[in-house]
C-alpha cells in the first residue's frame, strides 16, 4: 500500500514522501540487494508525473522484478527508489519509460544496499509520520461521510502503558489539558497492559488534530507508553466513525 506523508528539511521546508508501507514487514529481502534510483525534474505532483510514476513502477517490476520502495518530492526533483535482484538493464529500461512520457532531465544510479537502509532509515516514516497517515485516513472518512470538521464533538483517544502508575501520571497530567477518563482497560498478555480511553470535546480540523495527537503521543512517550490513535462521531450524531 502506497501512502504519503510530509517531512521537514534542514530549513524547516516541508516536502513529500510516498512510501510502499507494507514492505517494512519483509525488509530487507535478500533476493533484492540492489538499490536503484532515478531522479527526474518535477516541481510538484501532477497527473503527468503520476502517469510516469505508474508506468515506471510497473515496467521495472515486470522487466527487472524490482519493487518500488518510495518517492521523495524535494527541491524540484522527484526521487524514485527501487530494490531489485540486480542492476543490469536499469539504465536502458528507465530511459525507455522516460521517452514514452516526453523525456525528463534526470539523474540515476544504483548501489548495493542489502540491509535496505535507504528504505528503513530514510523513506519509512517515523512515529510522527505514521501518526499523520492515520490522522489523514480518519479525517478523510469523516469528510466523505459529510462531516463538518470545525464543529466540536467528543473525541476518544487511546493510550496504553506498561505500569498502572505510569498510566495514572499521564492521566493526571492530561487532565489539566481538559481530558477526562471514559474507561480503563487491561490486557495481561501485553507489555502495555494498562489502557485508558480519554475524552475531550474539540473540533477535528487537520491542524488541530495534528497538534492534539502530537501532544498526546509525546505525553505517552514521556511515561514509556503508547498512543494508539483516536476516533469520534459525526458532528451531531451518536454513531461512531
Amino acid at each position: 500500500m502506497i501512502e504519503f506523508y510530509e517531512l521537514l528539511d534542514d530549513e524547516n521546508v516541508p516536502y513529500r514522501c510516498d512510501i510502499e508501507l507494507d514492505l517494512i514487514e519483509e525488509a530487507p529481502q535478500e533476493e533484492r540487494p540492489w538499490l536503484l534510483w532515478l531522479f527526474v525534474k518535477a516541481d510538484s505532483v501532477t497527473d503527468a508525473l503520476e502517469a510516469f510514476s505508474n508506468d515506471l513502477i510497473a515496467t521495472l517490476n515486470t522487466s527487472l522484478d524490482a519493487l518500488f520502495a518510495g518517492r521523495v518530492m524535494k527541491e524540484g526533483w522527484a526521487e524514485f527508489y527501487f530494490y531489485a535482484p540486480q542492476s543490469k538493464r536499469f539504465e536502458n529500461i528507465s530511459s525507455e519509460v522516460m521517452s514514452r512520457h516526453g523525456g525528463y532531465v534526470y539523474e540515476r544510479g544504483s548501489s548495493k544496499d542489502s540491509k535496505w537502509e535507504m528504505y528503513s532509515d530514510n523513506l519509512y516514516p517515523d512515529a510522527y509520520g505514521l501518526l499523520s497517515i492515520q490522522n489523514r485516513h480518519t479525517i478523510t472518512a469523516l469528510v466523505e461521510a459529510g462531516d463538518d470538521l470545525s464543529l466540536p464533538r467528543e473525541v476518544e483517544h487511546y493510550l496504553f502503558f506498561q505500569t498502572k502508575s505510569s498510566m495514572e501520571r499521564a492521566v493526571a497530567q492530561l487532565a489539566s489539558h481538559g481530558y477526562t477518563v471514559k474507561d480503563y482497560a487491561t490486557d495481561d498478555e501485553s507489555d502495555y497492559a494498562y489502557g485508558v480511553v480519554l475524552l475531550k470535546t474539540e473540533a477535528i480540523t487537520p491542524d488541530l488534530v495534528e497538534e492534539t495527537t502530537t501532544s498526546l503521543y509525546e505525553s505517552a512517550i514521556q511515561e514509556h507508553g503508547l498512543y494508539e490513535g483516536w476516533s469520534t462521531v459525526l458532528a451531531g450524531e451518536d454513531n461512531g466513525a
